[in-house]
């Protein structure tokens, strides 16, 4: 089991430094407490450090499709949709505060390196998907429901099997943070806030689709999954 970094002390002042403030009687002893200031109890292992990495991957990858995409008009979402995004930003930024402060220390547990091991799979599997998701989709991404001008219905690649692969990674990365942010309030509360835009998001999606595209999106969604491939 890995354990968390702990910040303690800097290294003593080199000894020219050290002769100075003894001629001058300042005291050293006090001067290295002021510079080093409180303890602080860090959450950083390697999982931790994985997680970031991949999250700042996760961001430039959609920074780099939404900027192929360029200015857009779309629907505003309803009430309860910017709301559960607003939570999902939230708990996208939770994790910094868990790693670099002790402050939610108090619902820490600790779990085997396998399984933390196994949440690096998950993840790197989500940015994967995202990736390919955004690369099928093309300039028919929309961060709200919307179906606007020339958008078309995409039936090549990833989507050829499932109808939300973007959501089929989010649900990689849902499950993946418990198991590598080891906390049961940042671990957890990206999954429960996402399982309800999940439930609240998709059937809108798809009641646009049909409204849209009409018979052709019946059958696509009669050949595919929604997240799963369709085991024909």
């Amino acid at each position: 089991m890995h354990e968390p970094l702990v910040a303690t002390s800097i290294p003593s002042m080199p000894e020219p430094i050290s002769l100075v403030l003894s001629f001058s009687g300042a005291n050293i002893n006090t001067l290295n407490e002021y510079s080093v200031g409180p303890r602080r109890r860090m959450n950083v292992s390697i999982f931790t450090i994985i997680y970031v990495v991949c999250a700042a991957a996760s961001f430039l990858t959609r920074l780099i499709f939404i900027k192929k995409i360029g200015v857009r008009e779309t629907k505003r979402g309803s009430r309860l949709d910017q709301f559960l995004i607003a939570m999902i930003v939230t708990s996208m930024v939770l994790p910094l505060i868990y790693i670099l402060t002790p402050l939610l220390d108090f619902a820490n547990y600790s779990l085997p390196e396998a399984i933390a091991w196994f949440g690096v799979m998950l993840i790197l599997g989500s940015l994967l998907l995202l990736w390919r998701s955004h690369a099928d989709l093309g300039t028919n991404f929309a961060l709200t429901p919307s179906v606007k001008g020339r958008q078309s219905l995409i039936k090549r690649g990833i989507y050829r099997r499932v109808r939300h692969p973007m959501y089929a990674s989010l649900w990689l990365w849902a499950f993946s943070m418990p198991l590598l942010l080891q906390n049961y309030i940042v671990g957890f509360i990206f999954l429960i806030v996402f399982a309800a835009f999940y439930i609240e998001r998709v059937p809108l999606e798809e009641a646009m689709m049909k409204e849209k595209f009409g018979e052709e999106y019946h059958d696509y969604m009669l050949e595919t999954g929604r997240i799963f491939p369709k085991i024909r």
